[in-house]
Order: C-alpha cells, then sequence, then structure tokens
C-alpha cells in the first residue's frame, strides 16, 4: 500500500496546493464525498469534484474496477457511482494512514477500503482508493 500512494501521490505533487487542508475542511469535505458516492449521488460529485480530478484505484483486479487512472470530473462520478459500495454494513473511521490523512471503511471488524482525497479549496483534485484485500490487512 505504501509504493500506491507514494507513486500517486509522485504523479500530482505539482497539482497539490501549496498548504495541506484544514483538518475540519478536509474533514467535511470528506464526509460529504462519501455520502454522495456511496449514495450514488452523481449531482453531489460533480458538485465537489474539481473539473480535472483524478481517481486512483488500487482493487484486486477482478472487481470491474479500472486499471489506470480515471481522469475529468465526469468519467470520475460516473466511475465511482458505478463501483461504489452500497452496503448498509459499512462503518467509516477517520485515520492517519501511511501518513495521510484517510477514511477508512469497514464491513463489519474488517477493513473494506482506505481512501485519500487531495484537496484545493473545497474541491477534489485526487483520489486514491485501495480496496484490494491483500493489501488492507495491515490497516488497523
Amino acid at each position: 500500500m505504501r509504493r500506491l500512494a507514494s507513486r500517486a501521490r509522485a504523479h500530482v505533487h505539482a497539482r497539490r496546493p501549496r498548504y495541506p487542508a484544514d483538518p475540519g475542511v478536509r474533514r467535511q469535505a470528506t464526509e460529504r464525498f462519501l455520502r454522495a458516492a456511496l449514495g450514488g449521488d452523481i449531482g453531489t460529485l460533480l458538485e465537489i469534484l474539481a473539473p480535472d480530478v483524478t481517481l486512483w484505484m488500487d482493487a484486486d483486479g477482478r472487481s470491474g474496477t479500472p486499471l489506470r487512472p480515471i481522469h475529468g470530473r465526469d468519467r470520475v462520478a460516473r466511475t465511482l457511482a458505478a463501483t461504489a459500495p452500497r452496503r448498509a454494513d459499512l462503518g467509516i473511521d477517520y485515520r492517519t494512514v501511511n501518513g495521510d490523512p484517510s477514511a477508512v471503511l469497514f464491513a463489519g471488524d474488517a477493513p473494506f477500503a482506505v481512501m485519500v482525497l487531495d484537496l484545493d479549496g473545497d474541491h477534489i483534485t485526487g483520489i486514491y482508493t485501495v480496496t484490494n484485500p491483500d493489501k488492507l490487512p495491515d490497516v488497523d
């Protein structure tokens, strides 16, 4: 998981804002994003995603998730709406994972996904998700 996060950050390093977002703003943006993504609310996703947003998904390779980054607000919103889990049993915990503020989604006691968002103001410019079950046991 460290290698994925390191590579993804390197790809967008030049696009990142100079200063990290305020933790309160980050938390609000993450919560709003997760409600929209998990609820399939494309309208809200289109409001909060930056026009040049990029989505990186690291899954197990069998779940139908894209293997390459997805670029652009419309494509990212449609991809998220199509691939986001619709599970009532998901819990969300906000933690630092590999040095980044992250949202960790749990199915019961087991981690289901880790998400890191890059923000520019109140728009999301980068989304990094790890749902590969082989990489999630180390998240506690």
